[in-house]
């Protein structure tokens, strides 16, 4: 598969947790090793508008060959060639073909 850049995946416990007295678990996690990947743009625009201002508005697709034991996950990190594209939340997880996954942030 070609590639133009590297994910890496936050693992561990998830927030928002509760335990059998109701209370909160507090989030346990680290982040993956860098996996290679090729990250295609759907959405880059600085067209966003709140009340405190303007801001970016991004979206993208990622294509990866499938890792051993799956991926559940629910925030991704993503570096296109030199540059950090961010955090982003995950959308969606697809499986494409036998060996490939796609994740849509």
């Amino acid at each position: 598969m070609r590639t133009n850049g590297t994910l890496t995946y936050r693992t561990g416990a998830a927030a928002g947790q509760f335990d059998e007295d109701g209370q909160p678990i507090v989030a346990d996690s680290a982040w993956s090793d860098p996996v290679r990947c090729f990250i295609k743009t759907n959405t880059h625009d600085n067209k966003g508008v709140s009340v405190s201002g303007t801001f970016t508005h991004e979206a993208y697709e990622v294509l990866i060959e499938r890792i051993p034991g799956g991926i559940d996950t629910d925030t991704v990190r993503l570096v296109k060639g030199s540059r950090e594209l961010g955090e982003f939340k995950v959308q969606d997880i697809q499986e494409v073909c036998l060996d490939r996954i796609k994740i849509i942030v």
